[in-house]
């Protein structure tokens, strides 16, 4: 299988897909990878949930509640989580912390993409953290700033395969 055919793939699986403080480059990256339809598949397909700035109309308190709703799905969150200053980071009426605290309770597995989601990044030092860090488990980590495309590809396969537990 290649790469665009294995991201073919994920984009139609069950993946909640969560942008915290980030500057959206591994959702760059992803998209400028040069796969057919890539830009329908990201933003239209289903069950695939991304909430990002870049999400256009696939927003709002209802999108919220439909990512919250969601069961047997593979989390991934790009971007670093502020630690102790909440204030810095909401998604609709939750703080990126309470979101990503409820929706990885849920989650069969965790993905950190990106070197902001891995160890809180060049922001590290105003306070914010990574994933695994936030949450005081392990989770499956992407390094990079922003993450190779093809190395985030291969960890959410990994993931939804029944790799990661």
């Amino acid at each position: 299988m290649d790469y665009c055919e294995a991201l073919e793939k994920i984009l139609k699986s069950n993946i909640v897909w969560i942008e915290a403080q980030s500057c959206s480059g591994e959702s760059i990256n992803i998209l400028k990878s040069g796969c057919r339809s890539l830009e329908n598949l990201f933003f239209n397909s289903s069950p695939f949930k991304l909430y990002s700035t870049m999400c256009g109309e696939k927003c709002g308190k209802d999108y919220l509640n439909e990512l919250l709703s969601q069961k047997d799905f593979v989390l991934v969150i790009e971007g670093a989580i502020p630690k102790g200053k909440d204030e810095l980071c909401y998604v609709g009426e939750y703080t990126c912390s309470q979101l990503i605290s409820m929706l990885a309770e849920k989650a069969k597995a965790i993905i950190a993409v990106g070197s902001c989601a891995v160890n809180g990044g060049i922001i590290r030092e105003l306070g914010y953290v990574g994933v695994s860090e936030f949450l005081g488990k392990k989770v499956y980590e992407v390094p990079g700033c922003p993450a190779s495309e093809k190395m985030m590809i291969a960890a959410i396969y990994y993931a939804l395969t029944g790799g990661a537990k």
